[in-house]
């Protein structure tokens, strides 16, 4: 696991080492949405749950939108808060958990109204800015000003292994305008280029109007470092779509 240290917060972006899952989900996937045994994927939660000290982990049924689920206490019976791409909390003890194996993990952290949101930002949930949907929520719900706010961006896949098409980038066009080397590569004969999904949700955090000093990014390529991260691009170029396991992006309020 790779801590993010910030007073007050639990915070937290998992590795795939230190679990019990064989084979493609070795070792410590935390998802079980794509065939891993349902009792190694609790025993790794289990101890990442002990490892943090927390209450709980908490998770959401993640759908690539916009929705932002408020967590007031842990669900009865259950890891799942429900249906969403975003978990906000002010519960100490409540590990919020964005699941990922190439999206963006964005973790959120008030230190001022005490409260912490998980984001889970791929590139449909990007265009549709789940990320300022979430500090909305997060002011409406605690107060919390976004000046306040500190955000960190976890290991995503690098824009280097990820190329899409004309379609997905005109979409960022719309939002950023012209996109810049630091959100994408040069295009290719067919109009397609590698896409920096990290770089746009920091943009989009800052026209949120965080501080640029309160934004982490923590390095790492998804895709790149399969000793290190799950991968869904690189389980789909090994031939085993769907096979893989997924990491976390944790942040709770510390008791």
């Amino acid at each position: 696991m790779r801590p993010s240290p910030l007073a007050g917060a639990v915070r937290v972006f998992t590795t795939r080492t230190g679990g019990v899952s064989e084979g493609p989900y070795e070792s410590l996937n935390l998802t079980w949405s794509r065939g891993d045994d349902k009792a190694a994927v609790e025993e790794n939660r289990r101890r990442v749950t002990q490892a943090l000290g927390l209450d709980r982990l908490v998770f959401a049924n993640q759908v690539h939108g916009r929705t932002v689920l408020r967590v007031d206490a842990a669900p009865e019976g259950a890891w799942s808060a429900g249906e969403g791409d975003a978990l906000i909390t002010d519960v100490p003890g409540l590990g919020l958990c964005a699941q990922t194996a190439d999206c963006v993990p964005l973790l959120l952290f008030d230190p001022v109204g005490r409260a912490a949101g998980a984001v889970h930002s791929g590139w449909r949930g990007t265009v549709a800015n789940i990320t300022a949907a979430t500090v909305q929520a997060m002011g409406e719900a605690y107060g919390t000003r976004p000046r306040d706010l500190h955000a960190a961006i976890g290991p995503a896949i690098g824009k280097e292994n990820y190329r899409v098409g004309p379609e997905v980038l005109e979409q960022f066009e719309a939002l950023f305008g012209e996109l810049d080397e630091r959100l994408a590569t040069q295009r290719d004969g067919k109009g397609g280029a590698g896409l920096d999904v990290g770089e746009a949700v920091r943009r989009q955090l800052l026209a949120c109007g965080l501080l640029p000093e309160n934004i982490e990014r923590i390095a790492g390529c998804t895709y790149a470092e399969r000793e290190r991260f799950f991968s869904s691009r690189r389980a789909a170029a090994q031939g085993h779509p769907g096979a893989f396991g997924g990491q976390c992006g944790v942040v709770a309020v510390a008791r």
